[in-house]
């Protein structure tokens, strides 16, 4: 497939990409993830059902992360702690993987604290 045809089909998948890259970001944590998501998302092939699922979920945390303050802070907070090991051949999955189980984390975290406002 060639890059050109490649690239259309990321972008398919990936609704949110141009909201995404193009988001007023300036701290440097959050340029750098940003760039892990591009890097990710132009680097896989899209094979399987189960491929494209995945990048739609990655497209959705990163389009949460930035349009969400509360999301990007907890993820900074714990991106910024995350250790990488020495037998790790992808890093830049291993990141994304790693983005995956920390939004889960805070779905359920964040769903099961709701706050109720209180009316005075």
């Amino acid at each position: 497939m060639n890059s050109f045809k490649k690239n259309k089909e990321v972008i398919c998948v990936c609704k949110n990409y141009y909201k995404i890259v193009n988001a007023d970001i300036y701290d440097k944590v959050s340029i750098n993830i940003i760039r892990l998501y591009t890097d990710y998302i132009f680097s896989l092939d899209i094979i399987t059902k189960r491929e494209r699922e995945k990048l739609a979920l990655i497209d959705n945390i990163m389009y949460r992360y930035v349009s969400d303050n509360r999301f990007k802070k907890e993820m900074i907070s714990k991106l910024s702690m995350l250790k990488v090991s020495g037998r790790v051949n992808n890093i830049v999955e291993y990141v994304m993987n790693k983005l995956i189980e920390y939004f889960e984390d805070y779905k359920d975290t964040y769903t099961r604290n709701i706050y109720i406002p209180r009316w005075i």
